[in-house]
């Protein structure tokens, strides 16, 4: 599970990288959202693929945390399992290409980013608590909740800039919004990768016996 989640983690990233280099000039890093990646020409089926590896990723991390032993049975499992699920749906339905959300498609994209912003923070938290219970888990305990709880001031950031919507040239005439949703999706794949790589160590000694 923990090789699993570390390759759909790097796959991930990897394709989400290529797309920022190679769409630069179309979607501006530092303004618009990932999911306009949907709109340039071959973007579409490579922003699925990444949103569904990341889906995967976590997934399988939360089955490798639930057969280690972690009790990760109620909140966090519900989370983290939601959160995949907001990965998915956000990939399927894309964002209206307007200032405006005019279409069902649109507005499930809009409640699946809300629920992408906010729910792996909270697990992450709720999963440091579990954690804490093992010893051999001990490590990575305060690196789950540090990156977690930056990932929840980030995410605090992106919504307040989201006010120049409203009120327009409110934070001045730089909109950084596109690169605070990419700074909160990164810690959320650190938090990922974090918990996979301590799988990794703490069953290996299980599986080399």
């Amino acid at each position: 599970f923990a090789v699993i989640a570390l390759l759909a983690l790097a796959r991930s990233t990897i394709i989400m990288v290529y797309l920022g280099i190679t769409h630069f000039h179309e979607v501006n890093p530092i303004s618009v959202p990932l999911s306009y990646y949907a709109f340039v020409e071959g973007g579409e089926q490579m922003f699925f693929s990444a949103a569904v590896a990341l889906a995967v990723g976590t997934l399988a991390v939360l089955a490798g945390l639930a057969r280690s032993g972690v009790r990760m049975a109620g909140r966090p499992t519900v989370l983290l399992a939601v959160w995949a699920l907001c990965l998915v749906l956000a990939a399927v339905f894309p964002a209206d290409d307007a200032p405006r959300i005019e279409t069902f498609a649109g507005w499930v994209h809009q409640f699946a980013g809300a629920g992408i912003l906010a729910l792996l923070s909270f697990a992450g938290v709720a999963a440091a608590v579990r954690l804490a219970e093992k010893p051999e888990w001990a490590p990575v305990v305060s690196t789950v909740r540090t990156l977690s709880i930056a990932a929840a001031v980030l995410a605090a950031a992106y919504v307040a800039s989201r006010l120049d919507d409203i009120v327009p040239g409110i934070f001045g005439p730089v909109d950084v919004g596109g690169i605070l949703q990419r700074m909160v999706l990164g810690f959320h794949v650190a938090v990922v990768a974090a918990l996979a790589v301590q799988l990794v160590r703490v069953s290996w000694p299980a599986v080399w016996r």
